[in-house]
């Protein structure tokens, strides 16, 4: 089977792989092809911003590399696009743009009749006139995101769900968001590599010596980083190393000695990292936005049998067990993370955090996703 699938860049594969690449990639593993198109942006480019423009000329560097193979079964293309969410006409036009590029290079590849999955809302055009089978893969509520416009993404996201043939939601709060817009609506969790982290408990890659609290992932505008800091003062003999980039401001977080901002890491070593965590946190802010989360992080924690604390998220109630314990407020949290560092897991209870999620595996996952695509056909 043959797949066009829109979604962020290629490039994120490498460091903080989403679950969007993660399924591209199992879908190659089992033999399926896939183009993959780097979507549009969600909001207007800040020409003050040396980030943004930096993205812009990568952007027309990427377009005009034309078509790339990325991996076995997989090639990237990333069509030059006007980057103006807001305006119908620059929307009409990506629209255009997403669809010429993404058939052709379909039929220049040999795909036969490739079910479209887009994982953009700003797209909600291509959803709409694709001519084969169209998935919309609801992994964020998009309306609550601070830095987009609130409004139009509602709007976007409606039409992408109204449009296709199915819609897939990653979390409980999405699927019920996207039920009331498609009846073919249908919950995939999000996966896990589980021997990727589970085989790789062992490792020691040389961490600060001490009690170790580790937190992998973007830092972002859901990350509570008065959290982090109020962390590092009451448990200060504490080292809290912090993994992967930050696309907002870390001041606060760069003024505390035993904060470490260690910046983004390859995949491949993120078990090794997992491994000299005595305590894994998730430490969101609770809004509209983190409660349609489903941390992919958490399940990779809970397979190197890494204990958890986290902010009271829905999607991780399913998991609290021995190892994985829910915070309610900023006290209980830091309350929570002292306690396991006094108290280290056994071994036996490692194990069994892992086995809680050796069953959540991509593979499975993507099973699903095939499953449904079947059924339409």
């Amino acid at each position: 089977m043959d797949f066009v699938i829109i979604a962020n860049a290629w490039s994120a594969s490498v460091d903080n792989p989403t679950s969007k690449h993660q399924i591209a990639l199992e879908l190659a593993r089992q033999g399926h092809r896939v183009l993959w198109v780097e979507g549009a942006g969600m909001r207007k480019p800040r020409v003050y911003s040396s980030v943004d423009r930096s993205r812009i000329f990568g952007k027309i560097k990427k377009a005009f590399a034309g078509t790339e193979k990325v991996s076995e079964n997989i090639w990237r293309i990333s069509p030059m696009i006007i980057p103006l969410p807001a305006s119908g006409l620059a929307r009409i036009f990506n629209d255009s743009i997403y669809m010429s590029a993404a058939s052709s290079v379909a039929v220049h590849l040999g795909f036969e009749n490739p079910v479209l999955v887009n994982f953009m809302p700003t797209l909600q055009g291509v959803v709409e006139k694709w001519r084969g089978i169209s998935v919309y893969y609801c992994v964020d509520r998009w309306d609550a995101f601070a830095m987009y416009d609130s409004g139009l993404m509602a709007g976007l996201d409606e039409k992408c769900c109204r449009n296709a043939d199915v819609v897939i939601a990653s979390s409980q709060d999405l699927f019920e968001h996207c039920l009331k817009f498609n009846l073919n609506t249908h919950l995939i969790t999000h996966g896990v590599d589980y021997e990727h982290f589970a085989s790789s408990l062992n490792s020691a890659i040389g961490l600060p010596s001490g009690k170790t609290i580790g937190f992998i992932g973007l830092i972002s505008e859901w990350v509570d980083q008065d959290l982090l800091v109020k962390m590092a003062d009451e448990i200060s003999d504490s080292h809290i190393m912090l993994i992967g980039k930050a696309d907002v401001s870390v001041e606060k977080l760069e003024k505390k000695k035993n904060i470490h901002l260690l910046g983004p890491k390859p995949f491949r070593d993120l078990p090794s990292y997992i491994a000299e965590f005595a305590v894994g946190i998730i430490p969101f802010i609770v809004n509209d936005l983190t409660r349609a989360v489903n941390p992919i992080k958490l399940r990779e924690m809970l397979a190197a049998g890494c204990p958890v604390v986290s902010t009271d998220l829905p999607e991780v109630e399913k998991y609290r067990s021995v190892g994985l314990e829910i915070a309610g407020d900023q006290l209980e949290f830091v309350r929570l993370v002292r306690e396991r560092l006094d108290v280290p897991l056994t071994k036996e209870q490692k194990q069994s955090m892992s086995d809680m999620v050796k069953d959540e595996t991509w593979e499975i996952k993507v099973k699903q996703i095939l499953d449904l695509v079947a059924n339409i056909r």
